[in-house]
């Protein structure tokens, strides 16, 4: 029987323990980079202001023009963003959640997302409706969709929609089921990158000019100032755009 007055032997972690030199790594200098690496090297070098620059002011520009056209949202009817994408169109409610229930716990949990419930416009839209064009009355299909919203607080949400389409009256007529499967908050750089930014600024454009007969009345000085920067910033971007785009006609001319 061992003494209790006898000391236990100390216990080294693994972690603690300090490496023989035999055991600490050696790192050989690399050589000289290959050719091929600094070819590599050389093109994404030249193509970094093309992909992170021309974005990057894009996306300025986008948050320049939201600024500029956020307040006019007053002007429109309040729909939760919700609403605005799950429209069963006339289909019965029932398949509406039966597909909800089908897409799985990722997509119920999206749903639940709270700014799902804020107002919103929507400003960029891509849609796909597979299969409708050889259709016959009583066929089904699928629907793919993004869409861009733009938040009352000047947030962007990009929301992916699926859905189904089921053939109702012939050749130019078909009912559809959507429903949000994706949903996340992104940036302007992001927006231009997942949609054309021309497209973006024409629904500025409409939210900022929209129908002066409305309740709120005629446009004031401040609305004014705020549309004659909108044009002039446009203006200066087309021209630069026009710019940009003759010299690149003239690097795709160049020798082969």
């Amino acid at each position: 029987m061992k003494d209790p007055e006898e000391k236990m032997a100390a216990v080294i972690e693994l972690s603690d323990r300090r490496p023989t030199p035999k055991e600490v790594p050696v790192f050989v200098p690399d050589g000289p980079p290959s050719a091929e690496a600094s070819s590599k090297n050389e093109f994404w070098t030249v193509m970094e202001p093309m992909l992170e620059g021309l974005q990057g002011m894009q996306g300025q520009i986008l948050t320049r023009l939201i600024h500029l056209a956020l307040p006019e949202l007053r002007r429109f009817q309040r729909t939760s963003i919700r609403e605005i994408i799950r429209n069963s169109n006339g289909l019965p409610e029932e398949m509406l959640r039966e597909l909800e229930a089908r897409l799985g716990t990722h997509p119920a949990r999206v749903r639940r997302m709270k700014w799902l419930e804020a107002s919103g416009y929507i400003i960029g839209r891509d849609y796909a409706v597979r299969g409708a064009e050889n259709a016959r009355p009583g066929e089904s299909g699928m629907i793919q969709g993004r869409c861009l919203v733009l938040l009352e607080d000047g947030r962007l949400g990009l929301i992916e929609v699926v859905g189904t389409w089921v053939w109702r009256m012939g050749l130019s007529h078909y009912d559809t089921l959507t429903t949000v499967g994706d949903a996340e908050l992104i940036d302007p750089v992001r927006a231009v990158r997942e949609f054309p930014l021309a497209g973006l600024i024409t629904s500025l454009r409409s939210i900022l000019f929209y129908d002066d007969s409305t309740p709120l009345g005629p446009p004031g000085p401040e609305l004014l100032a705020r549309r004659e920067r909108f044009m002039a910033t446009v203006k200066e971007l087309s021209k630069a755009t026009a710019a940009y785009v003759e010299r690149s006609r003239r690097a795709g001319s160049g020798p082969a």
